[in-house]
C-alpha cells in the first residue's frame, strides 16, 4: 500500500480531473455551429471517455494485484455461497446454459464487504478482467455472471455508466469503480474509499 500509494493517488487525481474535462467537452459539443465542428467535438467527447476508462482500469489492476497477492482469506461469506448455489440451480434448470460445469467463485477474491450478493474482491476481479480482455469476443462465464449481477442491481445507472456487456462494446472500468463506491469528483473521496477497502482486506492499519 505504501509503495503503490503515489501512483494510485495520482490516478485518482487524474480521474477526478477527467470529470471536469468531460463537462468541458460536453459544453463545447453543445456550442457546435457546423457539422465539421460537431464531428470534432464528438470525437473529443468520446476520447475523454476512453481516457477516463483507461485510468479507472489501471486502478482496478492495482487493486487486483493487491488482493491476489496479499488479501487475508477467511472463506466465502454466506452471500457468496448463496450466489454460487443460485447460479448452479439456474445452470441445472437451463438446458441451453453456456456452461454445464459447476459454478464456483475463486476463494482468493471472495474478500471484502458485500455488494449485492458478491464480495468486493469479485467486483474488482471481473472489472479488471473486462478491462484487460476488452478485445476478446466474450468474457469467461464467471466474469459475465458478475457483470450480469451488477446489471441486475443497476439496470439503468445513468451518467454514462453501464454494466451491460451485450450492448455497444466498450470499457466498463469506470462503471465498476462507481459500483465499488470509489468515485467522487466533487470531494475527491475516491482514493480514501479505495484505501479503506484495500486496508480492510489486507488487514493493515492506515
Amino acid at each position: 500500500m505504501t509503495s503503490t500509494a503515489p501512483a494510485t493517488e495520482g490516478l485518482f487525481r487524474l480521474l477526478n480531473s477527467y470529470g471536469w474535462h468531460k463537462m468541458q467537452a460536453f459544453v463545447e459539443l453543445t456550442k457546435s455551429r457546423t457539422r465539421e465542428e460537431l464531428d470534432k467535438h464528438k470525437e473529443n467527447f468520446s476520447s475523454t471517455d476512453v481516457a477516463r476508462e483507461v485510468i479507472a482500469g489501471s486502478i482496478l489492476q492495482i487493486a487486483y494485484v493487491a488482493i491476489e497477492r496479499y488479501a487475508v482469506r477467511k472463506g466465502k461469506s454466506d452471500n457468496a455461497l448463496y450466489f454460487e448455489s443460485e447460479i448452479n440451480r439456474l445452470i441445472q434448470e437451463n438446458p441451453k446454459a453456456r456452461s454445464k460445469r459447476a459454478f464456483l467463485l475463486p476463494e482468493e477474491f471472495c474478500v471484502g464487504r458485500d455488494i449485492g450478493h458478491l464480495p468486493m474482491g469479485m467486483i474488482v476481479y471481473a472489472g479488471r478482467n473486462q478491462y484487460n480482455h476488452f478485445g476478446e469476443k466474450r468474457l469467461s462465464v464467471l466474469n459475465e455472471v458478475v457483470f450480469n449481477h451488477l446489471h441486475n442491481l443497476w439496470p439503468a445507472p445513468g451518467n454514462g455508466l453501464s454494466f451491460n456487456l451485450y450492448g455497444d462494446k466498450h470499457f466498463h472500468s469506470y462503471s465498476v469503480l462507481a459500483a465499488l463506491g470509489w468515485t467522487d469528483n466533487t470531494k475527491e473521496l475516491g482514493y480514501p474509499a479505495y484505501k479503506q477497502d484495500l486496508s480492510d482486506v489486507l488487514e493493515i492499519e492506515h
